[in-house]
């Protein structure tokens, strides 16, 4: 017995004295990590505490992140600049296969690791995500590349030391409450429109009753226009058009600009809940939006070939992650949609194809001719219209007092 009490006892120290992992914090020497799978060095792997001597770099990015690829170029000309004085790291989640097509494309001096075991001793939510050590391994800025500048590296290789803005994607201001404009809570709906809700990330949520029916929608922390492109199921931003004197700039990715809004009605309103939400956002708010027909210039999808042939799937599935989509069983107009992406004008469907199909798309954020190449797999063609097209946007206008 008093043997078993001593083993006891034994593992409980063990188990309380055990060391916690380091995180990545301001100040602090940086965690005793090593990146393994370097895909583009001579080493396969790098130990931060053998770095020690140079400013060092910790990028964590992806592909498929639109901010990410004009920071990975920025970086890489410092790379270049500073050379040997310098030692930028970048570190992606993604897979061996798809980091090489994104090496060969740039040919980027940076080197690129595949690592999905940092996450316990570098924090954050959002990338492009950076963290820069002194030559000493002591971490002296957590922020955004976008901070990162030529003076800014000068300064720390001479200094040692440097202030950048914090990016702390944990960080909740205690300060900043959520304020609640307006609510309407009945038998038929229930609807709250609220300001900037520091907790959430910006997005919306399709909500559906029990019967898998559409009943409403979840939306956070967005600007009005982009409310109301939810709202009317607008495919992007460049389906917007501004009236009154209004533009883009007027409502800036600030908090005080954005304001999370939910709507979810009973049964009887299903058919309805998209125009009882306008209508209520149309009251509240001194700019509105409307469907309206212009005539613009827009890119088309034509069919080049008989390449598609219609799904044989049970269901619909759409999957996708930046540029690299999944999708089973697809309407053409579905396509379209997700292509507004990655275009500056509308995408409008000219193939005539009218099945639902499966389609693949494993194109590069860092090479948009890739696009093409993706889309030409499946007989399709995406160019730009001799004419303007007549097409539905969403105008955003002043209410009339």
């Amino acid at each position: 017995m008093r043997y078993s009490l001593l083993i006891l006892a034994v593992l409980l120290c063990c188990f309380s004295c055990k060391k916690e992992v380091a995180v990545a914090e301001i100040g602090n020497q940086a965690p005793a990590y090593t990146f393994t799978n370097i895909l583009n060095s001579n080493s396969s792997t790098i130990a931060l505490k053998d770095l020690k001597g140079k400013t060092v770099i910790l990028e964590f990015w992806a592909t498929w992140c639109g901010p990410c690829i004009p920071a990975m170029r920025k970086l890489d000309s410092l790379q270049k600049e500073f050379k040997d004085d310098l030692e930028i790291i970048t570190i992606s989640g993604e897979g061996k296969e798809r980091l090489e097509r994104f090496i060969k494309t740039t040919n980027t001096s940076l080197r690129v690791v595949s690592d999905t075991t940092h996450s316990n001793s570098f924090k954050y939510k959002v990338i492009p995500h950076s963290v820069i050590l002194d030559k000493n391994g002591i971490v002296r800025a957590i922020t955004s590349p976008e901070n990162i500048t030529s003076s800014v590296i000068k300064t720390l290789i001479t200094t040692n030391s440097i202030d950048l803005p914090i990016k702390d994607d944990f960080y909740l201001d205690p300060n900043l409450k959520v304020e609640t404009l307006a609510t309407i809570d009945n038998s038929d709906y229930r609807l709250m429109l609220k300001g900037y809700d520091q907790e959430k990330r910006s997005s919306t949520k399709p909500l559906m009753s029990i019967d898998g029916n559409r009943n409403g929608i979840e939306i956070n922390n967005l600007t009005i226009p982009s409310i109301y492109q939810a709202l009317y199921n607008v495919a992007s931003p460049s389906r917007i058009i501004y009236a009154d004197g209004l533009s883009d700039s007027d409502f800036p990715f600030e908090n005080d600009y954005r304001f999370s809004f939910t709507i979810e009605v009973s049964e009887a309103f299903e058919d309805k809940w998209s125009e009882t939400a306008t209508s209520f956002l149309n009251n509240h708010f001194n700019t509105n939006g409307r469907m309206t027909t212009v005539n613009k210039d827009v890119y088309v999808l034509t069919k080049t070939s008989d390449v598609l042939k219609p799904s044989e799937a049970e269901k619909t599935e759409f999957m996708f992650m930046g540029p690299i989509l999944n999708t089973k069983k697809i309407k053409m107009n579905r396509l379209v949609s997700y292509l507004e992406n990655f275009t500056d004008l509308p995408v409008e469907d000219q193939t005539n194809l009218n099945d639902a199909y499966d389609i693949s798309l494993n194109s590069q954020e860092e090479d948009p001719k890739t696009i093409h190449t993706e889309l030409a797999k499946y007989g399709l063609k995406l160019g730009r219209s001799e004419t303007p097209l007549s097409i539905e946007v969403l105008e955003i206008f002043k209410k009339k007092e």
